[in-house]
């Protein structure tokens, strides 16, 4: 219809036949706009952090059950679903969104695989990344799972692509206001603007654009066969084809074997027929019921059943047209009869005025050899409408199930006292091939909203046999899979990273784990701090020893003598001719250069905040600790990699000698005094989330003033605890490991074991948490000048 030279629909209530509302459709403008925005969207919204996501997800969820009331009112008069039936697909919608939540904070979706380098093979890693923005034609038959909010979206958007909605005309009301509370949501919770996009429209043309639009990566469908076809066969022939994941219908056959036929059987099946008016995906469309006695009464039940069952309301009046031509043409098949129902209550295709778009339930009888020949039996015929199919010996089944395309789903029933065993296994065997759920003594309506179901099936059920569109599983349309070969630390992804800042499951060498990828130095870390805590404070020096501990502050410029250095002073056999062989390094611009690229990410720096007191003097003094630890950590690097990595040993060349204390440098001694309980607490808790064996001098001393190291904490501890945090620590630690391997490194045998694992605890652990938190500290205050950053 025409509305000026604006194309329109109208929203129709089903139970009346009346209009509500007039819709005009988007036009060329909208779609370009939602295309436009989606693309613009895709790079923030595709990182590999799950929070945002989840947020709004969760959002979503809980707005979506907060106006429950008003959404089911209106779905109710637009689809003439019964309210407890969509009052509970409100709860079903929520639940996929928060379910959806769930698994990408585990990282379920990310796939992440780390196949170590071996002597055959280089080290690879693989994890999964989002498609790109994703076209979602919602469906008639569920104006909210299967629609705007539903599971499709609700996938896409966890696995990081933005969505545009083609709503579906049957319920555009319902849809309108859907889509407000997904707007509502993605401003509440900062999301980009461009994530969520609903159009609505009646014709054709819009779809077509929409599935042929470049920016659009994948296309979610639910509805006909000839509409899931016509979408698959468009987004085939773009010139770089996407795929399209459509859930086009299926009869989901069932088999009852002798033994299983009883008194409740038929009250089940007609249940499952009708429910929700037969407009259900997984109806049981055909039932295999045996000859004889039993399988006589099961029939006249179902047909007693159909009989009392009032007209139910169809979704739309093409929906009811449809349905009650369908019926007719199989009930006047050669060996078919009606059993029950059919047709349309007054008259076949026409509707009285006020009654609306009602159909009875209708039912019809033939046998094996009928079914087999005639295909327009096998045909789906969406409404409350059912075909049995009467077999004389259960050898015939097998034949039966051999006749099937593919379907969702296929169910058994199989009696206690059925010697159907055999029967039963090759039934499996044939129907696993054809379907993608087998149902055993139950039925198919009723999909349950699991990580483990699976709806969908080969073709024609669905156009990708291996995805679902119910449960978690169904996020993997949306994402694949990219390798990583020979990466650097720096430059993998977090969930591929050794230290998994995320905090996933990973498969490392075939195993699935959440600890951090383990390597010599990890455990020589492990031991150095079990024997930290042994080592003297004040060890007994040799004279070497002693003199290489008095010219460590000339050469790091700094008044005061690092930790490192004195529990190696227990090791002077190593200690003093690493010193000697190193000094001349140390006064190296190849040393100094390498040193200042091992500055903080800037990316990790927070906002200034005010801190009340003097702190002057504390700016000094974490100044002065923030641009030693670059020098320490790439030493540090440098000395255990010439224990463990083979380096060649080199001859020192000409020492520039000590360069003297900077006079910008400044310390803090502790003060000793006992920590109060709160203080205590800190130390404690800085100890633990750094896994440190101790906690060190730097934060003793801001100890000295407790309410500064107290609200210092407050502000530093949820930094220290997040991701962002754990990838600054993994780039810092693999800038230094480049760094150190381009400098030449004293070898110096034999060296005892203790050394390589105290110098793996400083350099893994000490010294890059150090170097992170004395930046963060500067930023709180706003010394941002005194800073090293990358």
């Amino acid at each position: 219809m025409q509305q000026g030279s604006m194309k329109s629909f109208s929203s129709i209530d089903p139970r009346t036949g009346a209009e509500r509302r007039r819709f005009t459709d988007a036009t060329p403008a909208d779609l370009a706009k939602a295309l436009s925005g989606a693309a613009a969207a895709f790079p923030a919204w595709s990182g590999f952090d799950p929070a945002p996501r989840a947020a709004l997800l969760r959002r979503i969820a809980d707005d979506l059950i907060a106006r429950r009331a008003e959404l089911v009112a209106v779905a109710e008069a637009e689809t003439g679903l019964p309210l407890p039936r969509l009052t509970g697909e409100v709860e079903r919608t929520a639940f996929q969104l928060t379910q959806f939540a769930h698994m990408i904070e585990r990282g379920g979706h990310l796939g992440a695989v780390i196949d170590p380098a071996t002597t055959a093979a280089p080290d690879v890693r693989r994890v999964n990344v989002p498609l790109g923005p994703v076209a979602v034609f919602a469906a008639s038959n569920f104006p909210f799972a299967f629609s705007v909010a539903g599971t499709d979206t609700a996938a896409a958007l966890a696995a990081g692509c933005p969505v545009i909605v083609k709503g579906h005309p049957s319920h555009p009301e319902t849809a309108e206001l859907t889509a407000a509370i997904v707007h509502g949501a993605v401003a509440a919770t900062g999301a980009p603007d461009g994530v969520f996009h609903l159009l609505q429209a009646s014709g054709l043309g819009l779809a077509r654009d929409l599935v042929t639009a470049p920016e659009i990566a994948a296309v979610a469908f639910t509805g006909s066969p000839s509409g899931g076809r016509a979408i698959f066969d468009l987004a085939a022939a773009r010139p770089r084809p996407i795929p399209v994941y459509a859930e086009m219908g299926s009869l989901n056959p069932v088999f009852i074997l002798p033994g299983a036929l009883g008194d409740d059987l038929a009250d089940a099946f007609i249940d499952s027929l009708t429910s929700s008016n037969g407009q259900l995906c997984t109806k049981p469309g055909v039932v295999f019921v045996p000859l004889g006695e039993a399988g006589d009464r099961f029939v006249a039940r179902a047909a007693e059943r159909v009989e009392a069952r009032p007209p139910g309301v169809m979704l739309n009046e093409p929906m009811w047209r449809r349905l009650a031509e369908g019926v007719a043409e199989v009930a006047g098949r050669p060996g078919v009869h009606l059993v029950a129902g059919g047709g349309t209550p007054h008259g076949e295709g026409t509707a009285n005025p006020g009654e609306g778009f009602r159909s009875p339930a209708g039912l019809v009888e033939t046998d094996v050899a009928t079914y087999l020949s005639d295909p327009v039996l096998g045909e789906e015929r969406f409404g409350p409408f059912g075909v049995v199919v009467r077999y004389g010996e259960p050898g015939d089944l097998p034949e039966a199930a051999r006749s099937f395309d593919g379907h969702l789903t296929a169910t058994i029933h199989l009696g206690a006292a059925d010697d159907g065993h055999q029967l039963a296994t090759e039934l499996t065997t044939e129907l696993t091939t054809r379907v993608g759920r087998l149902v055993w003594n139950g039925w198919p309506t009723g999909v349950a909203v699991t990580d483990a179901m699976h709806h969908g099936g080969p073709y024609p059920a669905t156009t990708n046999a291996a995805t679902t569109s119910v449960g978690t599983n169904g996020i993997f349309r949306f994402l694949r899979p990219v390798a990583y070969q020979n990466t650097p630390q720096s430059h993998l992804p977090p969930p591929l990273r050794d230290a998994n800042p995320l905090r996933v499951t990973r498969t490392v060498a075939g195993v699935p784990t959440l600890e951090p990828i383990i390597t010599t130095e990890r455990d020589d870390a492990a031991r150095g701090a079990v024997l930290l805590p042994t080592l003297p404070a004040k060890p007994a020096l040799t004279e070497a020893a002693a003199r290489v501990l008095g010219e460590v502050p000339g050469y790091l410029g700094v008044p005061f003598v690092s930790p490192v250095f004195q529990a190696l002073a227990s090791h002077p056999g190593y200690l003093v001719p690493a010193w000697d062989h190193f000094k001349p390094v140390i006064g190296s611009p190849e040393f100094k250069a390498a040193a200042a690229g091992l500055g903080v990410p800037s990316g990790l720096l927070p906002k200034a905040q005010e801190i009340t007191g003097d702190l002057d003097e504390i700016r000094r003094y974490t100044t002065t600790f923030h641009r030693l630890l670059p020098q320490l950590l790439l030493l540090t690097s440098c000395w255990y990699r010439g224990l463990t990595a083979g380096a060649t040993p080199f001859e020192p060349g000409a020492d520039p000698g000590p360069r003297g204390v900077s006079p910008q440098a400044y310390t803090i001694v502790p003060d000793g005094t006992p920590p109060g309980d709160e203080l205590a607490r800190v130390y404690e808790e800085i100890r633990a989330v750094h896994d440190h064996p101790r906690v060190l001098s730097y934060y003793r001393a801001l100890g000295n003033r407790p309410d500064l190291m107290i609200e210092v904490w407050r502000r530093l501890g949820p930094i220290a605890r997040g991701p962002e945090y754990a990838a600054a620590r993994d780039q810092v630690l693999a800038d230094a490991e480049a760094a150190a391997a381009t400098l030449p490194v004293p070898v110096i045998e034999p060296a005892h074991p203790d050394v390589a694992a105290i110098l793996a605890l400083f350099r893994r652990r000490l010294i890059p948490a150090l170097l992170l938190d004395t930046a963060v500290v500067l930023a709180l205050i706003g010394a941002d000048d005194a800073i090293v950053t990358t």
